[in-house]
């Protein structure tokens, strides 16, 4: 190894999950953007899930001189973890920047932060280095909003729209430290063809295609498979099946495989019933965990949230598809997702809808949630509900006791899950009132609900998380597998026994070197072997040629 490279710029990107152990992708997008922008990186993953003490050891053997940088992706963090967190980082180790990036609503202001990238930040990564470190100007669209205590703020998706990238790939490094049962994630495009009302994802209602080629997909899976033994994912796609030229295009790659993945994704149901050949396509490309945003199984809510087809229909669908997925493939998992609160859908037809779902799909899952309208002002990526809620008969509760005790019941900070917790934690949703129904009569819904002794004992493990379960027996085993074999694995150590004590074990095996190195006073060879360890190889690197992402120089 050339020691001179131990002198390439350094940053370290901090990761978690907090609920079931998976490999989200963001972080390890942006490693290898900052490798084509000739940094070293060192990725952490489940941060949250470390001993400080161990996390201290690996840090104190990592950070050298040439760390310029803390980067963290954010989506997946809770705000009073991460500010203790980056409080107890940066006082460790001062100096250095820090930048914040995700998907979630960034919405406190962190001083120790010197800038936040909200949403897809692949484009936007470049103008905020060289405004960092090589005096440029400031990235287009940056803000210093009053809410966030004057913290940088970039909307990426506004300013820096990062779709139909030249390759959707992440190439991970050894010290990933990749475990073969492990569910990875793969996209095959960016942005939704539709606009529901109550979305607030990017880059909605996307007429072009923005798909990945046939090579490029089928080049990123055999390289995971022949270097980690990886065959389960989750594709990350708003809506897989919104083409059928990107399912045949998946299924021709996966019948050219040496082995047979399991894929879990966002699948349009609406569209499965009106084409019916989609149903072929799926099967064909393994892709047999499927997410349906159905949302709700009455008509007028249905129309007036952009989903018109007839309960009865979906319901059929639903039937349908359940047949002809185990009839092909011998395993299935489809998991609704159910709103209560959407418009003109009274209390009782959430129950009806439930009774339904308990007689029909007890052997499949569900999840409930109650509406939430964001009322974010920071950002361009908000729903149509969010801009314009009034119109959709949505009005605003101010009676400050009853606001209260509606707090009480639907904090979004809440750890707990029973407030219907989603993974973007909003801490800014409107209490909703309206002619059919209120927020507080929602969310006890969903509450009950979720614990229910039903839930606890009988609701089935969902789609993305199945994946997860996959080696623990035959997969009949695992399509039995409930919530509460899902709540043991948790609460009694076996995910952090099987994912993540192997995980960091590994990587204070990494830094054994660093330490003797260290001890000795031989601080030529630490820093080679930090190098080693930061710095991918000719397969981890990607042709920056194929990215369109010039390399820059640190000054």
């Amino acid at each position: 190894m050339n020691m001179l490279q131990t002198k390439t710029p350094h940053t370290i990107i901090f990761n978690d999950n907090w609920e079931i152990k998976r490999r989200t992708s963001g972080a390890y997008k942006v490693a290898n953007l900052m490798h084509r922008l000739g940094w070293r990186t060192t990725q952490i993953d489940w941060v949250s899930s470390w001993e400080e003490h161990e996390l201290i050891e690996y840090l104190d053997s990592m950070v050298d001189a040439n760390t310029r940088m803390f980067m963290v992706s954010f989506t997946w963090m809770r705000h009073e973890w991460f500010q203790y967190f980056i409080t107890r980082v940066t006082q460790r180790y001062p100096g250095r920047k820090v930048v914040l990036g995700g998907q979630q609503f960034i919405q406190n202001g962190y001083r120790e932060v010197d800038v936040a990238l909200y949403g897809y930040a692949e484009l936007a990564v470049k103008d905020t280095i060289d405004w960092l470190f090589n005096s440029g100007g400031e990235p287009k669209g940056l803000a210093r909003p009053d809410s966030l205590n004057g913290m940088a703020l970039l909307d990426c998706n506004e300013h820096y729209p990062a779709m139909g990238l030249p390759d959707y790939a992440i190439h991970y490094m050894p010290d990933d430290h990749i475990q073969d049962f492990e569910q990875l994630t793969v996209e095959l495009s960016r942005g939704c063809r539709f606009a529901c009302k109550y979305c607030n994802y990017a880059f909605l209602g996307v007429k072009q295609d923005t798909s990945t080629t046939r090579d490029l997909l089928r080049q990123e899976l055999i390289e995971n498979y022949e270097r980690w033994g990886t065959t389960n994912y989750i594709i990350a796609d708003d809506t897989l099946n919104d083409r059928d030229s990107k399912l045949e295009m998946l299924a021709d790659v996966v019948e050219s495989l040496p082995f047979e993945p399991n894929f879990a994704s966002f699948i349009r149901l609406d569209l499965t019933v009106s084409k019916p050949h989609q149903l072929e396509l799926l099967s064909r490309a393994r892709v047999w965990g499927h997410f349906y945003g159905v949302e709700t199984l009455h008509p007028l809510a249905g129309k007036a949230v952009g989903k018109g087809m007839h309960p009865d229909k979906i319901k059929q669908g639903l039937l349908d598809m359940r047949e002809h997925m185990m009839t092909k493939l011998g395993r299935y998992r489809g998991t609704l997702g159910m709103i209560a609160g959407l418009p003109h859908e009274p209390a009782e037809s959430w129950q009806q809808s439930e009774d339904w779902l308990r007689e029909n799909w007890s052997d499949n899952s569900w999840e409930w949630w109650p509406l939430e309208i964001s009322i974010e002002e920071n950002i361009a990526t908000v729903s149509e509900f969010t801009r314009d809620w009034e119109k959709h008969g949505y009005k605003e509760i101010t009676d400050p006791q009853r606001v209260e005790r509606i707090h009480q019941m639907y904090n979004r900070q809440r750890a707990d899950g029973e407030s219907g917790v989603q993974h973007k934690m909003d801490g800014k949703s409107l209490y909703w009132t309206a002619d059919w129904a209120n927020i507080e009569e929602a969310t006890e819904f969903v509450h009950a609900w979720r614990t229910s002794t039903w839930y606890n004992e009988e609701h089935l493990i969902a789609n993305f998380h199945i994946m997860n379960f996959l080696q623990e027996g035959k997969i009949e085993k695992v399509l039995k597998m409930t919530d509460s074999n899902q709540s043991h694995f948790f609460k009694h150590g076996a995910q952090y026994n099987k994912f993540i004590k192997p995980y960091i074990q590994a990587k204070l095996r990494d830094v054994e070197r660093i330490k003797k190195f260290t001890e000795l006073g031989n601080r030529l060879f630490a820093n080679q072997v930090r190098g080693e360890l930061s710095t991918p190889t000719d397969i981890d690197l990607l042709d920056s040629k194929n990215h369109q992402i010039p390399l820059i120089q640190l000054t």
